[in-house]
């Protein structure tokens, strides 16, 4: 679904900023925090976090926390990722049945085979 189409079934004003918040979130493999959303947008911090705010009251969007940071993705089916905790790095990882329950996002953390 576009961007336009998920601002428009949920009653949200189509905003560039909007637009381009959920254009990024739809071509990321992995949940994206602030810093790298905004450094493909211009905006500031408040319209950014109000934005994503209305986006996750009307499940648009899932927000996580990991190491004190917030990451963000579009919901849909649940996910699972891997974060190495030397380079903070962040892997999909494969979990069977976790479309068929209420998870929303699973996190494993550890260290990766490169820093390993």
């Amino acid at each position: 679904m576009s961007p336009q189409e998920l601002l428009r079934i949920n009653d949200i004003k189509a905003t560039p900023l909007r637009l381009q918040i959920l254009e990024i979130l739809s071509r990321a493999d992995t949940p994206l925090g602030y810093d790298e959303i905004l450094s493909k947008i211009k905006a500031n911090k408040t319209t950014f976090y109000r934005s994503m705010e209305i986006f996750e009251a009307k499940g648009i969007i899932v927000k996580s926390e990991n190491n004190h940071k917030n990451f963000y993705e579009l919901a849909g089916e649940a996910k699972a990722y891997f974060v190495c905790d030397v380079c903070r790095k962040m892997t999909n990882i494969d979990m069977p049945n976790l479309s068929q329950s209420h998870v929303k996002s699973v996190v494993v953390k550890g260290i990766c085979d490169d820093c390993f």
